[in-house]
């Protein structure tokens, strides 16, 4: 709250009354004004969620404050699991990337307890072998990086991320959509930076396409 005088936010409380809603008496301490306020103490509130595990989601519910705001980004703790708030929908259906706890309806988050899941397509002239594998969260992928699969070598030179696609720099996992590369041949010399063949999940071939 603030002074409808000056506008300061600070005050000492003169006289306070009322419990849950408290009709409080203060002084402005920057030019001394008397004003009333009313205060709504924060209440504990529970709030429907729902969890993505890839495919799979389920129904959950979190128990927030009621004077605190969620914005998405957020990390929760909910069913054991750690949860990352992905969108949330107020009161009017809306879906919003912050929001009064008061005013929410459902929050979609999703689990922060399983591997990143991605694609790399390797292009090679016209074919693309299009793999999808699960890696650690924190695992670094660089553009410019030379890396291996069932023998075959390719060389990282972009990504897409959540948010953007990239030509340069180096971006994690838990972040990326899919990474690109050009195969090399076998006569190349470079060194592997990585083998990912133990993460590969699925296998497939198909006409190049993007």
């Amino acid at each position: 709250m603030s002074c409808p005088n000056c506008g300061n936010e600070e005050y000492e409380v003169l006289k306070s009354k009322g419990k849950k809603v408290k009709e409080l008496t203060v002084q402005c301490k920057e030019c001394s004004h008397v004003y009333r306020q009313t205060h709504q103490e924060a209440q504990e509130v529970e709030v429907r969620v729902v969890i993505s595990e890839f495919e799979n989601s389920w129904k959950s519910s979190v128990k927030l404050y009621s004077d605190e705001y969620l914005e998405v980004g957020t990390i929760l703790f909910i069913d054991d699991k750690e949860v990352e708030v992905t969108s949330i929908e107020n009161n009017d259906s809306i879906r919003v990337y912050e929001c009064p706890v008061i005013n929410i309806q459902t929050i979609w988050a999703k689990s922060l307890d399983t591997l990143a899941r991605l694609g790399i397509s390797i292009d090679n002239h016209g074919e693309v072998l299009s793999h999808k594998i699960e890696i650690e969260r924190e695992f670094i992928f660089t553009i410019g990086d030379v890396c291996e699969i069932d023998g075959i070598k390719f060389k990282i030179y972009g990504f897409k991320t959540l948010e953007r696609s990239m030509k340069k720099g180096y971006a994690y996992a838990k972040v990326i959509k899919r990474v690109y590369g050009k195969l090399l041949s076998r006569k190349d010399k470079s060194t592997v930076q990585y083998d990912l063949t133990e993460y590969v999940i699925k296998t497939t071939i198909k006409e190049h396409n993007y």
